[in-house]
């Protein structure tokens, strides 16, 4: 698929004047932006749609193109009209046109690494028309004050934190979306057709319209290094680990011997690793498809509890988390195979070891260097949770 990625940036409004070029960490907020776009190698093109020469000369410098200057953009007007006319010049150009066109919202530019690529893999996975980046609201919604409707079922009032995926509500972060060429040109509307929703969490969300903002946009960009952790002590932005069991914690292979009980290879590395886990009190859980006693005898020896015969873990893990009250984008999954993806979608933070199948290392926000069953458990600790490596 050929995909562009359009960033507005339009100054004619009155809710961004100026914004889109304020200093963060000695960038222009603009190019925290364009990098994410700039490393994803599933997006061809990287432009930004603007009205302001100023602007988009501060584009140009940051990699993007910017291949004409808008008109003066109105207050109010749709989105849509004024991205449209950038793929429709650059399709005049040449004969090159995108499948799909990716929208990038600049005054949200504190996504989590690998959130771009992991946008588009959804997209291509689920056969979508267009896809709208949401986040999960915890709360009890009416409508209508003069009339007022409930939005979940009275008889039943669940607690925000105890409610199923299915009564949850979401409400767009307007951080991205993806919309198929050819329902823009003819329809000129970003949602359209079959929709699939992209989960973010609330940090993310964030957009960067005030001071608060402003302080919450440096603290992520200084969190954003390199090989460093995404926040402060792990339990400031995660509430648990989950792990895959065959090809995260073994090397994937299994052992038969002549009566048929099968043995598999692990790290004794990763036993200490869960001791360090335990003395800083995160949870960590075993999930496996697999119905085995070897998962149950190591899951024993390792102290973890353990989920065998998943069938689905994206239902799991969201059974998971409603159980213990912990929170879906809260939550990193550990996986390698095309079976792990959907708790991958729903973890805000999935994580593929090495070897894992293209598709996973493609879906995952981080991928190890360690392959699985080669001490995955002591690499997340050094260079994600950042955790002391001290015995408890």
């Amino acid at each position: 698929m050929k995909l562009m990625a359009i960033i507005p940036a339009r100054c004619g409004s009155r809710n961004a004047p100026g914004k889109h070029l304020q200093d963060l960490a000695g960038r222009p907020l603009l190019a925290w932006t364009i990098e994410q776009s700039l490393s994803c190698p599933a997006i061809a093109r990287t432009v930004v749609a603007t009205d302001n020469e100023e602007v988009a000369h501060a584009a140009r410098l940051a990699g993007a193109e910017v291949p004409l200057l808008l008109p003066l953009s109105k207050e109010g007007m749709p989105l849509e009209f004024f991205i449209t006319p950038i793929w429709e010049e650059l399709a005049k150009k040449g004969s090159w046109r995108p499948d799909a066109v990716m929208m990038l919202n600049p005054l949200t530019p504190w996504r989590q690494p690998g959130r771009v690529t992991a946008a588009i893999w959804q997209f291509e996975a689920e056969g979508a028309d267009a896809l709208v980046s949401v986040c999960a609201t915890p709360a009890l919604f009416w409508s209508n004050a003069r009339n007022p409707k409930a939005g979940y079922d009275l008889r039943h009032r669940s607690r925000p934190q105890e409610m199923h995926e299915s009564e949850r509500s979401y409400r767009e972060n307007g951080s991205l979306t993806i919309t198929r060429t050819e329902l823009l040109r003819d329809g000129k509307c970003l949602v359209c057709g079959k929709v699939t929703l992209f989960m973010m969490d609330e940090k993310e969300s964030q957009e960067f319209d005030s001071p608060a903002m402003s302080r919450l946009a440096l603290e992520m960009a200084v969190e954003k290094a390199p090989h460093e952790p995404v926040r402060g002590h792990p339990l400031e932005w995660m509430d648990a680990l989950v792990f895959d069991f065959d090809g995260v914690l073994t090397d994937n292979r299994v052992l038969v011997s002549q009566d048929g009980t099968e043995a598999v290879m692990c790290s004794r590395g990763d036993g200490m690793g869960f001791d360090i886990l335990r003395a800083a009190g995160i949870p960590a859980f075993i999930m496996s498809s697999e119905t085995n006693p070897v998962v149950s005898a190591r899951a024993r020896k390792l102290k973890l509890p353990v989920f065998q015969s998943v069938q689905d873990k994206g239902v799991s893990l969201d059974a998971l988390c409603r159980e213990h009250g912990f929170q879906p984008e809260r939550i990193i999954f550990v996986g390698n195979d095309v079976n792990d993806l959907p708790a991958m979608r729903l973890a805000g933070f999935p994580v593929a070891v090495a070897d894992a199948v293209p598709v996973v290392r493609k879906a995952a926000w981080r991928v190890l260097k360690s392959p699985g069953g080669a001490g995955i458990v002591r690499e997340l600790i050094d260079t994600i949770l950042g955790l002391p490596d001290a015995t408890p």
